[in-house]
């Protein structure tokens, strides 16, 4: 069964008129594009919407291939250092390389310097970021391309090692449905 939500009447004749926008055919199907898109905008995962990899890997990648696009994937496993990260998403992979910078000897201002995404020292919560308690600072989410970018950039540049295997989720918008990938960053 599914839940009931009450919601006012403006804000049922915005979804009305939104649904035309986005040519979908229902209020649900409406608000699940934009719970989505505000999502992805975040760089907020959904656990669910795989049904797990089928064919093998797709495609191998380092530093030195292009990347395939990572819309609409899901890290399964990963590795910073040498340590496995539990519930990997690209946002903590992003924050795991973050703090290993940081034991390079940089602290809450010249870290927040090094960084090439948006990040402020200190206890920032708005407009889409995350403050990391142990580091001071405050990074903004981002979408999964642009979190391994920036990655791979760190990871390159410190000569951290990263690894990461992924899925494509179930969905004709991604690059490969169903497949599954492996990205290097930090390696010689």
């Amino acid at each position: 069964m599914m839940p009931v939500i009450r919601i006012n009447d403006a804000t049922f004749a915005d979804i009305s008129v939104l649904k035309t926008w986005f040519g979908t055919k229902s209020p649900s199907e409406t608000i699940d594009r934009i719970v989505r898109e505000a999502m992805d905008g975040l760089g907020i995962e959904r656990d669910d919407g795989f049904e797990g990899a089928v064919g093998g890997q797709d495609k191998v990648t380092s530093a030195h291939e292009a990347t395939p696009s990572l819309t609409f994937t899901k890290p399964m496993n990963a590795k910073v250092n040498g340590d496995t990260i539990s519930n990997p998403n690209w946002a903590s992979i992003l924050h795991t390389v973050i703090k290993a910078v940081s034991q390079k000897g940089y602290e809450r201002e010249s870290l927040v310097r090094q960084l090439g995404v948006p990040a402020k020292a200190g206890c920032y919560e708005e407009e889409g970021y995350k403050y990391d308690h142990e580091l001071d600072i405050s990074v903004q989410g981002q979408s999964a391309a642009d979190a391994w970018k920036e990655v791979e950039r760190l990871a390159d540049q410190w000569r951290i090692p990263v690894y990461v295997e992924f899925v494509w989720r179930q969905t004709p918008k991604a690059q490969h449905p169903g497949k599954s990938g492996v990205l290097r960053a930090g390696e010689q």
